[in-house]
């Protein structure tokens, strides 16, 4: 329950970001989507799951724990969705 309207409030705060830059809206509206909304797990032997960037800010802030393992699907999914975004843009540049 909680997921949706995190999911709900990141995607109105992306676009309102997003909107003040028009010619990249696009861009800053789908990298902001990714880095708020990318999840990963609160501890290892756990089903909870948490937004990977908070995960890795609060574990550095107050369980002093510097491990980048938090970090690990925003790795994965940036690059993924920064080289479909590209291959969706050139194709659109091209044939429409």
């Amino acid at each position: 329950m909680y997921w949706l309207f995190y999911f709900l409030n990141t995607a109105l705060l992306s676009h309102l970001i997003a909107s003040l830059k028009k010619k990249y809206y696009l861009f800053i509206f789908v990298v902001l989507l990714i880095i708020l909304l990318t999840p990963s797990q609160i501890e290892v032997g756990s089903s909870e799951y948490a937004p990977a960037i908070f995960n890795f800010i609060l574990n550095t802030l107050f369980e002093r724990n510097f491990s980048l393992r938090a970090l690990k699907p925003l790795a994965l999914s940036m690059p993924l969705c920064l080289i479909i975004l590209l291959i969706g843009t050139t194709v659109k540049k091209r044939f429409f």
